[in-house]
C-alpha cells in the first residue's frame, strides 16, 4: 500500500500545483492517461468545493488531502480524502441534488455532480474541526 499527503492553501492559485501533484502520483502508480484526466477533474472539483464552501475562501485555512493506493480482493483502488476546516454542509441535501442530476439552470452543484460521475463512490463526513470528502476510485 502507498500513502501520499498534500496540504494546500485555500486559494484558486493552488489548482495547478494540485493537478500537477495528483497527476504525478497517478503516473507513478501506473494509471492510464484517460483515468488520470478523469481523476484530475474530479479532485479539482472537490478541492474547489473545500476552499469555497468549507473554508469560505479563507487562505489561512488549509485543505489537506491524503491518497491511499492499494488492492482489496485482487482489485486495485485509490482513495482520496479531502479535508477542509469549515462546518461543511448538509450531506443529505447535497446528495439529493446529485441524485436528481445536474442542470444548467441550477446554481452551483456541479462539483459534487462531476465527482459522482468519475469516482466509484464517495462519502461526506463531518469531523471535529472540519468536513472530509472521501472519494474512492477503481483506477485503470
Amino acid at each position: 500500500m502507498s500513502y501520499y499527503w498534500l496540504s494546500l492553501r485555500s486559494k484558486l492559485e493552488e489548482i495547478p500545483r494540485l493537478r500537477h501533484c495528483i497527476a504525478t502520483i497517478a503516473r507513478i502508480e501506473g494509471y492510464s492517461d484517460a483515468f488520470i484526466a478523469d481523476f484530475e477533474l474530479s479532485v479539482h472539483e472537490a478541492f474547489v468545493n473545500a476552499l469555497s464552501h468549507g473554508n469560505c475562501g479563507n487562505a489561512s485555512l488549509p485543505v489537506t488531502m491524503t491518497l491511499e493506493v492499494g488492492a482489496a480482493g485482487g482489485e486495485r483502488f485509490l482513495e482520496v480524502s479531502i479535508r477542509d476546516c469549515g462546518e461543511g454542509f448538509e450531506p443529505v441535501r447535497a446528495l439529493r441534488s446529485i441524485c436528481s442530476g445536474w442542470s444548467e439552470k441550477a446554481s452551483g452543484g456541479r462539483g459534487l455532480f462531476l465527482v459522482s460521475q468519475f469516482a466509484e463512490s464517495f462519502r461526506i463526513e463531518k469531523v471535529v474541526g472540519g468536513c472530509v470528502v472521501v472519494l474512492r476510485y477503481i483506477p485503470y
